[in-house]
Order: C-alpha cells, then structure tokens, then sequence
C-alpha cells in the first residue's frame, strides 16, 4: 500500500508582528516594492536588519519607528 502525500502548502511568514517585521511588511508599510526596499537598505535609507529567526531576518518595529523619527527631525 502506498501512503497518501499531501500537498506541501505553501509557507509565507507574517507581514507585521509585535516582534518583527519582515521584508514583505516593510514593503507594505512604505508602499514600495522588493526591488525598492533592497536598494533603500543598500543606500542606507532604512536601518539594517536587526533580527534573525532561522534563516529568516527582519527587523524590530521599534527600530523602524525609531528611524522615522530621526528623518521626521531632520
């Protein structure tokens, strides 16, 4: 007898949360797209990644709110 397979279903993280906010989220959050968001992290204009769950990384809400402020300021 051959055993069922299910299908694998495809596995997205969480957009947002209290504890991270993923890349996907902070796409969402300044309506850019991913091409977007990678050249702001490279031109500095978001902070760099400050978590790492498994190979996933992302950042605080704290850190992204707290780099608003600054350019808010400025």
């Amino acid at each position: 007898m051959k055993a069922k397979v299910k299908a694998k279903a495809k596995r997205t993280g969480p957009r947002q949360g209290t504890v991270v906010v993923w890349p996907s989220g902070v796409e969402e959050r300044y309506g850019i797209s991913p091409p977007t968001r990678w050249r702001w992290e490279k031109d500095g204009k978001i902070p760099p990644r400050d978590v790492a769950i498994g190979d996933k990384t992302g950042w605080r809400p704290k850190t992204l709110d707290d780099a608003e402020s600054l350019k808010a300021k400025a």
